[in-house]
């Protein structure tokens, strides 16, 4: 059915956008062929921007404000019950129910809601970690000159650190790569127990795949000749593979 959503992505200084919540988002909407357009949001604009529209907060500021963050939509496809949602779990599950996947395209297939919950909590922080270990600087460079200081500035209030010292070093980050290539490879055990087919589950794309393409698409575009240029060794070329069998669904509009 046409649709009339309007998706909120985080510009970038890169030709692609590169936030690994709104690409889960992005992805969700092209694979289920909805029809949507594109607002592009500075970072230090994303409160003003969700505010008047009435989109919700996602959290509350150490000070007791109201946090906002991206990704967001507002579904406009019955103009006189528009929908507003944030973050991107909530926003993909709404996605699913109300545009529901055919027969063996679900996103939450039946039983597997353990499981995916599992992944979405112990399995992508790890992931979100080494990406913070890795490429912080990476994902600092591709934000846009005016969004650099508001980025380090989070990332001060969340860690209580500058954003540089966060990012390892010599021996710590080869142990970082390790303990990254370790869980990737775990990963693919877990894929190749699934039966044929790329996927976590075997031929079926789950909300835990999503994520972790969405990860990885994050990887590619900022650190393609670090991070990416690693990944693509391990495996026997697995996560390349897994990547691109994504790409008819990453279309930026």
């Amino acid at each position: 059915m046409p649709t009339d959503i309007i998706f909120l992505d985080i510009r970038t200084a890169l030709p692609v956008p590169t936030s690994p919540n709104t690409w889960k988002i992005r992805l969700t909407l092209n694979y289920k062929r909805l029809q949507y357009r594109t607002q592009w949001c500075s970072t230090t604009a994303i409160e003003s921007t969700c505010k008047p529209l009435g989109i919700p907060p996602t959290g509350i500021k150490p000070d007791g404000a109201p946090h906002y963050t991206l990704p967001a939509i507002i579904d406009r496809t019955n103009p006189e019950h528009p929908v507003y949602l944030s973050d991107s779990l909530p926003i993909i599950e709404y996605l699913e129910k109300t545009y529901p996947s055919p027969p063996g395209k679900e996103l939450f297939p039946a039983h597997t809601k353990a499981f995916q919950s599992i992944f979405n909590n112990v399995v992508m922080p790890k992931l979100y970690l080494a990406l913070q270990d890795l490429g912080i600087s990476a994902l600092h460079k591709a934000k846009m000159p005016g969004d650099q200081k508001d980025f380090e500035a989070r990332i001060l209030a969340r860690t209580g650190k500058h954003w540089e010292s966060l990012e390892k070093q010599g021996d710590e980050r080869e142990n970082s790569f390790k303990a990254l290539q370790g869980t990737l490879s775990m990963l693919r055990a877990a894929c190749e127990k699934s039966g044929e087919g790329e996927y976590l589950m075997g031929r079926q794309i789950s909300f835990a795949d999503l994520a972790l393409c969405s990860w990885f698409i994050t990887i590619k575009t900022t650190s393609p000749d670090d991070i990416w240029a690693r990944i693509i060794s391990w495996d026997g070329g697995k996560w390349v593979r897994y990547v691109d069998s994504f790409q008819e669904w990453m279309a930026v509009h």
